[in-house]
Order: structure tokens, then C-alpha cells, then sequence
């Protein structure tokens, strides 16, 4: 009776240990679009389906947010060139299900970004307040309503939702503009209502038709903090916002009344505006815990230290800065890869490196941890220039765009509490910035990429094939190169050689996937040989039952990491297959599974050899 050696679950992915001399469980460099799951099965991970319009344009998304306002509305939004846009989904029970211009004329050659900030003195409303490499402040208030009809000086809204629950000021700043046309019109009143009046501006009835979508106008607040000095980062503390500049050393800290005021008493009380001055530009801020952490230059970073005093009955408060001890490039890469994970944060250094601290005293010495170790060779060869991150499902996600790389460290807390961490392969996907959305559907929040190269969204992680949209051809998708490349095996016998002549191979197939690779390379490169047998998914002799995931048992919404990934096509059948192969002799082997053509799923459980010893004399090995 032959016995098989099976490796019965895939490990991870490595890139930096021998891969001939590593657990051959683990995935090894030459994979790339596959993953594992929280069941250790690897498989083709799944295609891309575009979201919104097509657009022949040659500028990348160059930032996103998904900012979720202080009265639900939810709303993601996107830069390119010079546009900022909005995704609408339903709109007071319009259907837009479109991206909406909020504003142009943006400097397309500095980047965009963005902070929340409760604006608590008017309006009582939170604001998304932007910096865009110039000296001023933009702030939106998230407001969007739907024409049903107009006059010469009334504008009414669909919906029973009043403009001022939509959001629209009820004062300050009485600006809107036709998404469709560009045009601007003011309005007097009727802000607690489904129709401002005292609308003026072209007349209203000129080009405005019902239909159309209106948004606030963004508020432009010049010259702020400081006239002739360029805001490059921003970023939310306790209601305060921290600005900085590429141009200086100054980081200016707004009061936590009124965004645009950065001024303060001599002695200082809590809440006032701040000055901090750094020894290099800021890069970017981020909180751990009760702890404002700004970093500055390659190898900087600070930490904000507040403390009060009593002087003369009157509680005052001082703020500085303390610089904390860290090593040469250990300073962060950019604001958009910093990453805020419940009490941590995860970022990527100048080094490069993945970093993740939970206290401010880890930044210092040997103290944080770098988690990219596994995979080093990966991170030193890749390009990570405009390299944005965001954490998912327990995923920590990284994208290279320069290669259209995204990178993928999955967090899986077992039953007892313990935390395991593992690296998945590259994957090939033309992504720059992230998001995760929800649009209100029923089907809760997913992720979202923006390409690195036009002005088109993705959601990631669904379907079988890549830049999907409803109904398309089978010609026009693009294939996913999959490749799952396992690291080599000697079974332990290193220096004696081995042969086999049956290989088992156990997993999940749909029946369209007639081309699934099992490809061995025998000896380090295939140096004796390199053969390739097909596993067809349409042979009923290796198929058996269909594959559900129905129950919770099976299927946990606690364990279900990413949109897609656990989700297999509906005629997804489990296979087992025993290839036959021609003795050969040989010192070690790799296994590698691989197919490239779209609508293709497969999976693989269980793999491995009847391997026996050869009784061929080694002569290559000295006595």
C-alpha cells in the first residue's frame, strides 16, 4: 500500500528564509494572486468589478476617504487631477448611483487630504476640512439633495428630508452648486424646509431641471493658519486640527471651538490654538491613546506632551514637544500609510519597513516591532513611492502602485485568544488609494481600490475575473495570473535521493477551470527536470459533492476576512485526483499550482507525493 506524505494546509508566504530549506508548507517568491484563507486553503483569489463609470482619463486616484458624517450620511469620496468627487448611492429615494463632482481646480500636482472636524459654534455639524499644498483651508459639510422643481427663485428637493437635514447651512455660507451644469446659486431661506427660497444666481430655471443633484459649496478660508505658507498635511486631534507644511519646520494646532482660529493666550488654557516647532517638516500625525505622535522628515518623530498648571487660581496648560529616540530612516513613509488598528498603529517607515506600536515609548530603540521581516526581500525590491494603507477584516493592507502590487498580513485570533500572524503573496491589481464603503444595500461595509493610473474605483475581492462590470463580455475580461509556488520539500533527506510515481492532490474546483497546472520541478530550479499535468474541472471521475457555505459553522461572519475570499462560485465541486507520473530520481521538489484565464476558481487542500527512497546509489554525494 503506498503512503502519500500530504501537506494538508498552506502555512503562508515567506520571501526572505532558503526556500529549500523552510517547512514546504509555506508558500515561497513566484506567487502571487492567490491567497489563504482562515481554513489554511490556498486558492486563485478572486477578480475585480469596476464601480461607477468607465473613464479614459490618464491620472491616478490619488487619495480616498470613506467619511461617515455626525448625521449617518455616509460619504466616500475620491481625488484625481483636480476633482474631488462623491459616490452617491440613493438620495432622498433618488437612485444616482454615481460619482458627483464636489469641487475642481484643485493643484493637481500636490496631493489632497482630509480631516473631520466638529464644527460646534453654528452649524453644529462636522466638516471634512482639506489642505491641498496651498496657504488656505477647505472645508465641506457633506450636503446633497436631488431637484424635484424649481421657479425663478425657489429650488424644491425630493424627499421629505429638509435641505438643513440634508445638511444644507442655515447660515455662514448660503452657496450651492448644480453638480450637472457647475453653476452657483445663493439662497435666503427655507432651509427648515423641502424649498429654499430667495434663490438667485443666472435665474434658477436656466439649465436646472428636476433631476439634477446639488451640493454645498465648499467654504474657502484664506490665508490660514498663516498667509504665504503652504498646508501639505492635516490631521484630527481631540477636535484640534494639527497643520503642517513641506516647507517648514512650524506645525500649527487649531482650538477645538473653531477650526480656523490657531490663536492663543500667553499663559496658554486648555483647548487654545498651539505652535510646536519640529527640527524637520511634518509628515504626518497620528493618536495612541491620549497621545498626539507627529512625525517629521525620514527618522523623526515626536510626541506631544500637555501639561497643566495652576497659575495665579487660573488652570493654564503648556504643550511642547518631545522628540523620541529612534533609528536612522525609522521615521514614517507617508500620512497615507499610517494606519490607526483599535489601540495600534501600523505604519511603513523610510526604511521600508511595516511597524506596529500600541505605546508611545515602543517608537524608541529595538522596541518596535517590524513585521515586513518575513517577506523583507519583497519590501527592499519593491517601488513604494505614493504607497497608501488601510486595515480591513483583520488584514492589514499595503499598495505599491508603482507595481501594482498590493501587499496583505492577515491577523487570525484562535479560540484560546492567541494571535497568529502570516503573510499572503503579492497580489497583481492596479491599486492606489483604498476604501472601505458601505453603501446602504444590505450588504455591509467592503473594500474598495482606486487605480493607479486612471480615474476608475474598484470594489476588490469579487468575481472571477478581473476589471469586471455588469454585463460585459467574456472577451473584454481580463485573466488572473495565479500562481501558488510552494516552498521545496526533501522529506527530510536532504542529501539522499528519492523518487515517487503518484501524486494526490485534494481542493475545490468550478467545472470551466479544465486547465489547473500541477507543475513539479524536481532539484533547485528544475534543474533535472520540469513536468506539468492539468487537473480538468469538467472530469467527473475526480469530482464529488458541491460546496456550501451556508451555516455559521461554516462560514463565520467573525472569520470571513474579506469580500469574496470564502465565497466560491455557486458550482464550486469538491476534487480529488491522483497523478500518475513517471519515476525520476531527485534530491528535492516543488510544487507549484497555476492557472491564467478568466472565470477560473480553484482551491487546494491536501498535496503530496508517495515518495520512497531510491535504490539508485547517490554518487553525488562524497563519503
Amino acid at each position: 500500500m503506498d503512503k502519500f506524505y500530504l501537506a494538508e494546509e498552506t502555512l503562508g508566504y515567506v520571501s526572505a528564509p532558503d526556500e529549500s530549506n523552510i517547512d514546504s508548507r509555506l508558500l515561497v517568491s513566484g506567487s502571487q494572486n492567490v491567497l489563504i484563507d482562515y481554513q489554511k486553503k490556498v486558492k486563485i483569489r478572486s477578480g475585480y468589478n469596476r464601480f461607477g463609470a468607465a473613464n479614459t482619463g490618464l491620472t491616478p486616484v490619488k487619495n480616498a476617504w470613506n467619511w461617515e458624517t455626525s448625521t449617518g450620511f455616509k460619504a466616500p469620496m475620491r481625488y484625481y487631477d483636480d476633482e474631488l468627487e462623491v459616490y452617491l448611492g440613493t438620495v432622498d429615494g433618488y437612485k444616482i448611483n454615481a460619482w458627483k463632482r464636489v469641487r475642481n481646480g484643485w493643484t493637481s500636482t500636490e496631493m489632497l487630504r482630509m480631516a473631520a472636524i466638529y464644527e460646534g459654534t453654528t452649524e453644529l455639524e462636522d466638516l471634512a476640512v482639506f489642505v491641498n499644498g496651498d496657504d488656505n483651508l477647505y472645508a465641506w459639510n457633506g450636503a446633497v439633495a436631488v431637484v424635484s422643481s424649481v421657479t425663478a427663485n425657489t429650488i424644491k428637493k425630493k424627499g421629505t428630508a429638509t435641505f438643513a437635514e440634508n445638511r444644507f447651512f442655515a447660515s455662514g455660507n448660503k452657496t450651492l452648486i448644480n453638480v450637472r451644469t457647475g453653476t452657483e446659486f445663493t439662497y435666503t431661506g427655507g432651509e427648515g424646509t423641502t424649498t429654499l427660497t430667495g434663490v438667485s444666481g443666472s435665474p434658477v430655471t436656466d439649465g436646472m431641471v428636476a433631476g439634477d443633484v446639488l451640493v454645498q459649496k465648499m467654504i474657502t478660508s484664506a490665508d490660514t493658519p498663516a498667509a504665504n505658507r503652504n498646508n501639505d498635511t492635516i490631521y484630527s486631534f481631540e477636535n484640534q486640527l494639527v497643520v503642517g507644511s513641506n516647507d517648514d519646520e512650524i506645525v500649527y494646532i487649531s482650538k477645538n471651538t473653531a477650526y480656523t482660529d490657531f490663536t492663543f493666550s500667553s499663559p496658554r488654557t486648555s483647548g487654545q490654538g498651539a505652535l510646536l516647532t519640529l527640527t524637520d517638516p511634518m509628515i504626518g500625525a497620528t493618536s495612541l491613546g491620549s497621545d498626539l505622535i507627529i512625525f517629521a522628515g525620514k527618522s523623526e518623530i515626536f510626541k506631544a506632551e500637555y501639561m497643566q498648571l495652576d497659575v495665579g487660581g487660573t488652570l493654564t496648560e503648556t504643550l511642547k514637544v518631545k522628540k523620541l529616540d529612534v533609528g536612522v530612516n525609522q521615521g514614517l513613509l507617508n500620512q497615507e500609510c499610517l494606519v490607526p488598528i483599535g489601540n495600534s498603529v501600523a505604519y511603513l517607515t523610510n526604511e521600508t519597513a511595516l511597524r506596529i506600536v500600541s505605546d508611545a515609548s515602543e517608537f524608541g530603540g529595538l522596541k518596535p516591532k517590524t513585521f515586513s521581516n518575513p517577506i523583507k526581500p519583497d519590501f527592499d525590491d519593491e517601488d513604494w513611492s505614493n504607497a497608501q494603507g488601510i486595515w480591513y477584516k483583520n488584514i492589514l493592507y499595503f499598495s505599491a502602485p508603482a507595481n501594482s502590487h498590493i501587499y496583505m498580513l492577515n491577523f487570525m485570533e484562535d479560540a484560546d485568544g492567541k494571535v497568529k500572524r502570516f503573510w499572503n503573496p503579492p497580489q497583481i491589481l492596479p491599486v492606489r488609494a483604498f476604501s472601505i464603503i458601505d453603501l446602504d444595500d444590505g450588504d455591509g461595509q467592503k473594500l474598495y481600490g482606486h487605480s493607479n493610473s486612471v480615474p476608475e474605483s474598484y470594489l476588490l475581492f469579487d468575481g472571477a475575473s478581473d476589471q469586471q462590470y455588469d454585463g460585459m463580455a467574456v472577451k473584454d475580461k481580463i485573466p488572473i495570473d495565479a500562481q501558488a509556488v510552494f516552498a521545496y520539500n526533501n522529506m527530510d533527506k536532504k542529501g539522499v535521493l528519492k523518487n515517487f510515481d503518484e501524486y494526490y492532490v485534494e481542493g475545490e474546483i468550478t467545472p470551466n477551470t479544465n486547465d489547473l497546472i500541477c507543475e513539479i520541478r524536481y532539484d533547485y530550479g528544475g534543474a533535472t527536470q520540469i513536468i506539468e499535468l492539468t487537473i480538468d474541472g469538467s472530469d467527473e471521475d475526480i469530482l464529488e459533492g458541491a460546496i456550501g457555505y451556508n451555516s455559521l459553522a461554516q462560514q463565520s461572519l467573525a472569520t470571513n476576512p474579506m469580500g469574496g475570499l470564502l465565497n466560491t462560485p455557486e458550482d464550486t465541486r469538491r476534487f480529488r485526483t491522483v497523478l500518475e507520473i513517471a519515476k525520476e530520481d531527485f534530491y528535492e521538489r516543488q510544487i507549484v499550482f497555476k492557472t491564467n484565464d478568466v472565470d477560473r476558481y480553484w482551491a487546494i487542500i491536501t498535496h503530496g507525493g508517495n515518495d520512497k527512497l531510491s535504490n539508485r546509489k547517490n554518487y553525488n554525494i562524497k563519503k
